[in-house]
């Protein structure tokens, strides 16, 4: 009699938590914001410059922004003299790049996949500038779309739906790369790769020996950059890796770096700016909306 007082009330408290679970995801979670411009403050942060090696670390500065909305930052990209922040919960955060006066711009992405009062809804995690100058692509998680948005992601003009891929949930596309024929994208897994071209969605292996994938962006030579993740005992293992192509359509993942930040520190976006003499790397990690964890933003000049 004891054994099954004690199983019915371990089952009865495992179907309470699914309940909870389930009713917690009918509950707007989200709510879109006016456009704001709000104070940011660039705070410059020590880390060791060797475990970055062999790339050069030009600075880290802990990004305040005075808008709750600013953080879980899930992908980055260079608009002129500015950055561009994409938050895993639909917001646009622009930004001066550190040593240049200004203030942000926080714009949230009313448009997208269903209901917008659900995070789940706007969860956006890749972020590249559509070749042929008519804005902004955005990839979303969970939905698995990827939607083309005006330069002031007001308006979006296309949607590319790329269900029955069978990722699992919260386990789409991480890092998207646009190239003038072809849009690159990247899933969370590390497993694969895709390549959509005209109205053709293609699926090809991706020899890989570094984690999860975090972000994705394009080097001036043509080469694939990646950011990827493996979590282990001593926190998170973070990787800059090449993805070179190989003649059966395979990509192979090279390590160029390691990202010597924090144990936990969650690097989860990259951008790329050719300059003189070299390429800026960009990187920002995703404090997960927690109070007290510092969101980074990394630049490191590659030769």
């Amino acid at each position: 009699m004891f054994r099954k007082t004690s199983l019915f009330n371990y089952l009865l408290l495992v179907a309470a938590i699914f309940g909870f679970d389930a009713w917690g995801r009918t509950v707007p979670n989200r709510q879109d914001m006016p456009d704001a411009l709000v104070p940011v403050r660039f705070v410059p942060a020590a880390f060791d410059p060797a475990g970055f090696a062999p790339l050069r670390l030009a600075g880290v500065w802990e990004v305040e922004v005075a808008d709750d909305r600013f953080g879980g930052v899930s992908a980055l990209a260079v608009d002129g003299r500015r950055l561009l922040a994409l938050t895993d919960s639909g917001t646009v955060v622009r930004l001066p790049k550190p040593g240049h006066l200004g203030t942000a711009v926080v714009h949230d992405l009313g448009v997208g996949p269903a209901n917008s009062r659900f995070k789940s809804s706007r969860d956006s995690e890749g972020l590249a500038r559509d070749p042929a100058g008519r804005g902004w692509w955005v990839a979303f998680e969970n939905w698995d779309q990827l939607w083309l948005y005006d330069d002031a992601f007001i308006t979006a003009s296309k949607r590319i739906d790329l269900g029955g891929s069978g990722w699992r949930h919260n386990r789409g596309v991480e890092g998207m790369i646009a190239r003038a024929d072809a849009l690159l994208l990247f899933p969370e897994s590390g497993r694969e790769w895709l390549e959509w071209r005209g109205r053709t969605l293609s699926v090809h292996r991706l020899a890989n020996r570094f984690g999860n994938i975090a972000d994705a962006t394009l080097l001036p030579d043509g080469r694939p950059l990646l950011v990827t993740r493996q979590p282990g005992l001593g926190g998170l293992a973070k990787h800059l890796v090449t993805a070179e192509p190989r003649s059966d359509g395979t990509m192979r993942l090279r390590r160029l770096a390691g990202l010597g930040l924090g144990r936990f520190d969650n690097v989860e976006a990259i951008a790329a700016e050719p300059r003189a003499g070299g390429t800026r790397l960009w990187l920002m990690t995703d404090n997960d909306f927690r109070a007290r964890a510092p969101t980074y933003l990394v630049a490191l000049d590659l030769p």
